[in-house]
């Protein structure tokens, strides 16, 4: 049987105290466009052990969401056109 754990606790976890190694590497990670959203999510939650604490090669990845924050797709598309002016 599984543990269940709940999204308080997966994203309360401290990426200072966690050992980099421990964390799920995500460098390599491909999604499945074939399969229907919701199965695609339960596969990355199942692969990726903590959406909100992973690793990218050596880098300690923490994902936090701010209730009054713009919307990512606002942020990266904002990012986007400034990598893309040379800012």
């Amino acid at each position: 049987m599984k543990k269940r754990i709940s999204i308080s606790a997966l994203a309360s976890v401290d990426i200072e105290a966690v050992n980099k190694k421990d964390l799920v590497d995500v460098s390599g990670f491909t999604f499945d466009m074939t399969v229907p959203q919701e199965q695609r999510a339960a596969k990355v939650i199942a692969a990726v052990k903590n959406p909100y604490c992973f690793r990218v090669g050596d880098m300690g990845v923490k994902l936090e969401f701010s209730e009054n924050a713009p919307p990512l797709q606002d942020v990266f598309a904002d990012f986007l056109k400034r990598k893309k002016s040379g800012l």
